[in-house]
């Protein structure tokens, strides 16, 4: 393979091809308006005095934030420079508790599917480093997030009480975390 010149230039800026690049940014967004929605879950079950799921919420909340630092660190040692992308205001109707588990499994398979979107755009600039980072990082770290997802709407659909799924569900997270290190 023969490296010409514009490749050089582009390279001594950064070296993530400036459509990968765009790509990050926009999910820097993304996982930012993830970490707000699911604030706005926590707050929804604060209220409903159920406290376990508001807790639930806080964390997976509090990892979308790690997700968005990923991206960033990611885009800083690449030297990317870009603007803050802006993130879109929270404005979601929730039906019932159920509702919250059902949009957090469809926000994680959309969040799935740019993550994917990425690594193919990547792939075909050949950006090799980018998409060794997006597997190891963002693609591993995104299946979990959808298990874990279907897994705790099956719960919340299931004919028992709130007070023993939110048991259930905490105690389940936080079992998964801890086997993670986290």
């Amino acid at each position: 393979m023969k490296v010409t010149k514009k490749t050089f230039e582009e390279r001594r800026v950064q070296s993530i091809n400036p459509k990968t690049a765009q790509l990050l940014i926009d999910q820097v967004s993304h996982e930012l308006y993830n970490h707000n929605l699911y604030r706005t879950f926590a707050n929804y079950f604060a209220v409903k005095g159920l406290h376990k799921l508001e807790e639930y919420y806080i964390s997976r909340a509090n990892e979308e934030l790690t997700h968005h630092q990923w991206i960033v660190d990611r885009l800083n040692y690449a030297d990317v420079s870009y603007k803050y992308p802006e993130i879109p205001a929270v404005n979601v109707d929730i039906e019932d508790e159920e509702d919250t588990f059902l949009q957090t499994v469809d926000k994680e398979i959309e969040t799935t599917a740019l993550i994917y979107n990425i690594v193919e755009t990547a792939e075909k600039e050949k950006d090799w480093e980018t998409v060794k980072w997006l597997q190891d990082t963002l693609v591993d770290e995104q299946t979990e997030e959808e298990h874990i997802s279907r897994k705790f709407l099956k719960i919340a659909r299931q004919d028992t009480d709130w007070v023993t799924k939110e048991d259930y569900i905490l105690s389940e997270y936080q079992a998964g975390e801890e086997a993670d290190g986290q």
